[in-house]
C-alpha cells in the first residue's frame, strides 16, 4: 500500500445496525468489513497561471507581454475520499485483504467547472501468507510506490510532472520475501497497458499501448526493516513495455527506478524516489507528461522527489520537499515542448482527532522550449480543513 495514504478512523458496518444472521456467521469464519474515509474542504490561491487550479502540476506559458497575471483563489471537496476495507482468514493457507478506495475528483462540465463525482482510485486483493503475496486489481505501480506526504494533492500525488511516477493501473502482482526483522524480498508485475499521457483526454477505441497487444511487466528488488515508525524501506524497479506509433511501428517504453523511505529518528523520516528511461508520459506523466517527440520517438528524461518530515509532536508535521522532470531537449518539440518542471513545497499538518488542518505552499517552475515563454513561475496556496471518520 502507498505510504502517503490516510490513517482514517475506522468503524465497522456492524456497529450501525444489529448483526444478522449473515454477519454473525461470518465474523465466525474470520471475516469482517469496515468504512473509513476523510472530508477534505481545500481553499487555495494560485498567482498565475496553471494547468488544474486546485492541483497544479505544471505553471502554464503566458506571453511576457500580453496579460495578466491570472491570480484567483478557490475552493473544492472534491479530494474528499472514502475506503471501503475487507478481511477474511484461513482462506488457501493465508489471508484476504481487499479494498476498494473512492474519491470526489469527477469530471470537467461543459462550463469547464470541476464538478465532484464519484472515482474509484482503486480496487485491490491481497492474498497474503507468511513470505508470499498475491496483489490484483487497480493499484499503484510497484515501480513507483511512494508518495509524499500532503492533503492538497490527493486527486493527483504530489510531484505528478515533477518526478513522480504515480498513476494506478489495472495489474495482477506477485512477491516473495525472506527474513524477520530485516526482509529481502522480490516482486513482479504484469500490468495493463495504456498509453494516454495524464493531461490527455482517454480514447474510446484501442490505444497505441492496447495495439501492440503486449502487456507492460514490472519487477522490483526491496529490502524493509523495523515497523512503521522506526524503519524504512528501499526499492530497486525495472519497467519495460510496448506501444505502436500510426505507422505500425513497435516502439518501447521503459524505465529504471529507486524508491526509500526511512526514519533518521523516531521524529524525523524521509521519503523519495528517483527515475530514468524513455517514453514514459503514460506512467504518470513522465517527461512532463510527453510520451514522443515529434518524430514519433519516445522521449527520454530522469527526475526524481525527495521530502522530509518532522513530527515534534504525535499531532504535528512539518515538512518540504522538491521535485523535478528534466526530459532531453533533443526529444522535444522546439514551438512547445517543456523542457523542465521543477515543483518545491512546505507543508505543516495539525491534526486534532477526528479533525485535521492543513496549510501547504507549493512553487512551480516550468521551463519551455519556445524562447518567448521560456521559464513560468506560479505559487499555490493551499489551505485544508477535514474531518476523518
Amino acid at each position: 500500500m502507498r505510504s502517503s495514504r490516510l490513517l482514517p478512523f475506522v468503524f465497522a458496518f456492524g456497529m450501525t445496525q444489529s448483526l444478522s444472521a449473515q454477519d454473525v456467521a461470518d465474523s465466525a469464519r474470520g471475516r469482517r468489513a469496515e468504512v473509513s474515509g476523510v472530508m477534505l474542504l481545500n481553499a487555495y490561491y494560485n498567482d498565475d497561471l496553471v494547468n488544474d487550479r486546485d492541483v497544479p502540476l505544471l505553471a502554464s506559458p503566458r506571453h511576457p507581454f500580453v496579460g495578466e497575471p491570472l491570480e484567483a483563489p478557490g475552493s473544492t471537496v472534491r479530494q474528499s475520499r472514502i475506503t471501503l476495507t475487507g478481511w477474511a482468514y484461513d482462506v488457501l493457507g493465508g489471508y484476504v485483504e481487499g479494498e476498494l478506495d473512492f474519491d470526489l475528483w469527477g469530471t470537467r462540465s461543459a462550463t469547464g467547472r470541476d464538478e465532484p463525482a464519484p472515482r474509484l482510485r482503486r480496487a485491490v486483493a491481497k492474498i497474503g501468507w507468511s513470505h508470499a503475496w498475491l496483489i490484483f486489481g487497480q493499484e499503484a505501480m510497484l515501480i513507483s510506490p511512494l508518495d509524499p506526504s500532503s492533503f492538497a494533492t490527493v486527486g493527483v500525488p504530489g510531484f505528478t510532472a515533477s518526478g513522480n511516477l504515480s498513476r494506478w493501473m489495472p495489474q495482477v502482482r506477485f512477491g516473495v520475501d525472506a527474513g524477520t526483522g530485516f526482509r529481502l524480498g522480490l516482486e513482479a508485475a504484469v500490468v495493463a497497458p495504456r498509453f494516454n499521457d495524464l493531461l490527455g483526454e482517454e480514447a474510446p477505441q484501442p490505444d497505441p499501448a492496447e495495439r501492440s497487444k503486449r502487456p507492460f511487466v514490472q519487477g522490483r528488488l526491496l529490502t524493509r526493516w523495523g515497523d512503521r515508525f522506526t524503519g524504512g524501506e528501499l526499492g530497486f524497479g525495472g519497467h519495460y513495455g510496448w506501444f505502436v506509433t500510426g505507422t505500425d511501428s513497435l516502439y518501447a517504453t521503459r524505465a529504471g527506478t529507486a524508491s526509500a523511505r526511512f526514519h533518521l529518528t523516531s521524529l524525523v523520516e524521509i521519503r523519495g524516489e528517483a527515475f530514468v528511461g524513455e517514453g514514459l508520459g503514460m506512467l504518470g506523466g513522465g517527461g512532463v507528461d510527453q510520451t514522443l517527440s515529434p518524430g514519433g520517438i519516445p522521449v527520454r528524461t530522469r527526475g526524481g522527489w525527495a521530502q522530509l518530515n518532522v513530527h515534534p509532536a504525535p499531532s504535528i508535521e512539518i515538512g518540504g520537499g522538491y521535485g523535478f522532470d528534466n526530459p532531453d531537449n533533443d526529444d522535444l518539440d522546439l514551438a512547445s515542448g517543456r523542457s523542465l518542471n521543477v515543483s518545491w513545497e512546505l507543508h505543516c499538518h495539525l491534526h486534532a482527532s477526528p479533525l485535521l488542518f492543513a496549510l501547504e505552499y507549493r512553487r512551480l517552475e516550468t521551463t519551455y522550449t519556445d524562447a518567448i515563454y521560456d521559464l513560468q513561475t506560479a505559487n499555490h496556496v493551499n489551505v485544508t480543513l477535514g474531518f476523518r471518520f
